[in-house]
């Protein structure tokens, strides 16, 4: 199976005239209460037991409506319509939940989606096949790649090197090599904790840009390897 690296659009053709396309909310709405938008960012493991109110996300004039929306709101929250919700429902996306979500384009009302999906795959990550770099998020610089030994030494140089430079600084897998244990029935994952990327099939992409559904983008993960 081969996998892509997901990214959303940055081109104005098509998303319009920013970017991210949904960076503010309505007047009135409070991502901040009990039931609002931030209160789904202390589940990273779990679900929320009720459905949250997402009535208030809006977009400029200038901004065109795709089938996938960017946000500035979470990595792990994404924005989508019926018809792209439809599409991803037909493969295989591990722990998921949809919640409806309202977007306004001036008076005008839109119903969208928030995908909500629980992933992380770092057990299955083939330490010792792997290799690392150094990686400062703050301005990107980069160090020579070198391997760990196990995944407790790896979290112990993680450990160590935010101590000694700072909190931008931490490990990222280069070369990410997955064991045989991983699921590769899965259509859409992360792998989280030393990788940043979303990954999908080339199931989905295919259906994805079979269907034409715009808002998202892929490149070949070039640098993701199951094993056999």
């Amino acid at each position: 199976m081969r996998y892509f690296i997901m990214s959303e659009s940055l081109d104005k053709k098509i998303i319009g005239c920013n970017f991210p396309q949904v960076h503010r909310f309505t007047q009135g709405y409070d991502p901040e209460a009990s039931n609002g938008l931030f209160s789904l960012y202390k589940y990273r493991e779990d679900f929320p037991d009720y459905i949250p109110n997402l009535d208030g996300f809006m977009i400029s004039s200038c901004t065109k409506l795709t089938d996938f929306i960017s946000s500035s709101f979470s990595h792990r929250l994404r924005i989508m319509n019926e018809r792209a919700k439809t599409i991803l429902e037909q493969h295989h996306l591990g722990s998921y939940r949809f919640y409806p979500l309202v977007l306004y384009k001036g008076k005008v009302k839109y119903d969208y989606y928030l995908f909500n999906f629980i992933s992380t795959y770092s057990d299955f990550v083939n330490y010792e096949k792997t290799s690392f770099q150094e990686y400062n998020i703050a301005n990107g610089e980069k160090s020579e790649v070198f391997f760990v030994k196990s995944r407790a030494d790896f979290l112990h140089k993680k450990s160590v090197i935010e101590h000694e430079k700072g909190i931008s600084w931490g490990i990222w897998g280069s070369e990410i090599v997955m064991s045989k244990g991983f699921d590769q029935k899965l259509d859409f994952f992360v792998i989280s904790l030393l990788d940043a990327n979303i990954y999908v099939s080339e199931r989905l992409k295919n259906s994805i840009e079979s269907n034409g559904l715009t808002g998202w983008e892929f490149i070949p993960a070039m640098n993701l390897k199951i094993e056999e």
